[in-house]
Order: C-alpha cells, then sequence, then structure tokens
C-alpha cells in the first residue's frame, strides 16, 4: 500500500476492514461474509458499501492533503480535535467530545454552536483545502453509521435503512419489563366475557413468568369497540380482529430470542413479525409512535398509584 492508502485504512473500524478483507483477499461473497461476522445481509451490505466509500473517500483525500486540517485553517482547535476524533479515529460523539479537552463541549447545545460556527468559516474560505476538508465533513457525514452534524446541517442520508431497533426495543420491553398489575389492571377491565358465537376483538398479554402454563402469553377477547382500540392504544398494545393473528404475535414475540440468534434465522423472523403486527386493527397508532424505553415506562407507569388496589388477596 501508499502511504496515502494506509491512512485511509487506519480510518476504517475493524468491522470495515474485515468487509473489505474478507471480500477482496478471500473472494467471500456477501451472504458468507455476513455469517462470519454475524450480521444479518442487508445491514452486511450497508457495511460493504460504506467500507469501499470511506476507503476510496479517505484514500483521495490524503494523497492530495497531509491532513484534513491545514496548518493555518481558520477553525477552532477544539472544532479540529472533534471533527478529527470522529473521522480519522472513529470515536462516537461523545467520546469525541471528550477528547476535544473542553468539558464544555459535551452540552449539546455548546457543541451544535461550535459545530456551526466553524462549518461557516469553511464555508466562507476561497481556499481549496478549506473546500476539500468541508466537502468531507458532509461526505461523511452522510455515509457514516451515525451523524455527526447537527440536523439543520446534513445532507440526505446515503442509505435507506430499514431498522428493526424499535421493534426490538418493544419486543424485550414485553417480554421483560411490563409490571404484573397492568396485567391484572387491564384483564379485569378489558376481559369480555361473551358466547363464544359473539364477535369479538382480541389481544396478547405477555409475560413468560405470569402465562407459564400457556407458553408465556394469554390471548384476551375485548369488546369490538373504539373505547377498547384506544385503550389499547394508550398501552401500546396491538389489537387484532382474528384471534389466530393474535396467537401468532404472541408466539413470535415469546420465541423472539431463540428465531434471532442466528442471521438467517433473523431474516425470516423479522418480515414474518412486520406481517403479523401490520394485521392489528391500531397497526398504525402503535407502531408511528417512536417507540422507546422511556415512553413505554410512561405508558405503563402512569397509573403507579393504582398498583395496590389491584392486587389479588392472600
Amino acid at each position: 500500500m501508499e502511504e496515502y492508502q494506509k491512512r485511509a485504512w487506519e480510518c476504517l473500524t475493524d468491522t470495515e476492514r474485515q468487509s473489505l478483507f474478507l471480500q477482496l483477499s478471500n473472494g467471500k461473497s456477501t451472504w458468507e461474509v455476513g455469517t462470519i461476522l454475524k450480521i444479518s445481509h442487508y445491514k452486511y451490505l450497508e457495511i460493504k458499501e460504506r467500507s469501499e466509500k470511506f476507503f476510496r473517500m479517505f484514500s483521495d483525500y490524503f494523497q492530495i492533503h497531509e491532513a484534513i486540517f491545514r496548518p493555518d485553517s481558520p477553525c477552532e482547535a477544539s472544532f479540529k480535535d472533534y471533527i478529527e476524533g470522529v473521522i480519522e479515529k472513529r470515536l462516537t460523539r461523545k467520546q469525541a467530545s471528550l477528547y476535544m479537552g473542553d468539558s464544555a463541549n459535551i452540552v449539546h447545545k455548546i457543541r451544535v454552536r461550535l459545530i456551526e460556527r466553524n462549518l461557516a468559516r469553511l464555508k466562507d474560505s476561497d481556499n481549496s483545502w478549506d473546500m476539500d476538508t468541508l466537502a468531507l465533513i458532509f461526505e461523511f457525514d452522510r455515509w457514516n453509521n451515525f451523524r455527526i452534524l447537527p440536523k439543520i446541517l446534513q445532507q440526505p442520508s446515503a442509505y435507506k435503512r430499514r431498522a428493526n431497533k424499535k421493534d426490538k426495543v418493544y419486543i424485550k420491553y414485553l417480554l421483560e419489563r411490563v409490571p404484573d398489575w397492568i396485567h391484572e389492571k387491564i384483564i379485569e377491565r378489558f376481559r369480555y366475557r361473551t358466547k363464544p358465537h359473539i364477535n369479538k376483538y382480541w389481544v396478547c398479554l405477555i409475560s413468560p413468568t405470569l402465562y407459564k402454563d400457556t407458553s408465556g402469553y394469554k390471548l384476551l377477547p375485548v369488546r369490538p369497540n373504539e373505547e377498547s382500540l384506544t385503550e389499547m392504544s394508550r398501552f401500546f398494545i396491538y389489537v387484532f380482529k382474528d384471534k389466530e393473528d393474535a396467537d401468532t404475535f404472541g408466539f413470535m414475540v415469546n420465541t423472539y430470542l431463540d428465531k434471532t440468534t442466528e442471521v438467517k434465522m433473523g431474516q425470516k423472523f423479522w418480515p414474518e413479525y412486520r406481517y403479523t403486527i401490520q394485521k392489528a386493527l391500531n397497526y398504525k397508532e402503535v407502531n408511528n409512535i417512536d417507540l422507546s424505553v422511556k415512553t413505554l415506562d410512561m405508558a405503563y407507569n402512569s397509573n403507579r398509584s393504582s398498583r395496590k388496589r389491584y392486587k389479588q388477596p392472600k
């Protein structure tokens, strides 16, 4: 390798280097490399594309310039440290903020103002090195696996991501964090006791500890009306018209850990899971919310004072 290529190689993460090495040196297919790295195929394709892009981008840049910033750059030292931290050393935003040496820049608003101020200086410069630096920063931000620039300054991402993060948070929350008293409250208030042939909606309550005898979940019939949909949406619980769909949802949630341990298994699980939840009558109301542990905590702990009221008598 030429010296500028060595510098470009050092700017890659370990995963990006492995990706290039396995595919270029060993002639592995994308499926084989993804399996070796234990990464889903579509996620690996993103890493492959990013590693190739970054190696070319850094090689082209360091072939012309010896550093990201010219010696007499108009930028502040703390900004240069931040950019060098996230781009060359591939630190996280928080790590790069600590790397800057000024603890004040850990504060998001202060760091944003620093970035905006110094990017403006690069934009106003008529030096070609400054222009190349500015282009490198914006292009890196587009292709990196997390954004390094404030939202208002970001250019469109290079990726069209299909993220499972929200679904993973939701499933793990159902399996591990929903309080038992919530189940008692929902069953007491919403259980629809009627004859089998009467029309009803179905929800699935998940608890590996409460429902050990029924594979970790309980199918609950609720009244087929708007109130049921509204209240269940408030608890981020999917409501199904057919009992079979609610049963499928419960089974998939409870087998999530087993069915996503390997890449190929996960690739089969997620399409089936998304297909199932899309059948829910309140799919849009629940799925459109930016689900996180914080929002779920707020929903399930909103009536914490009612806990004793639903406690089973001894």
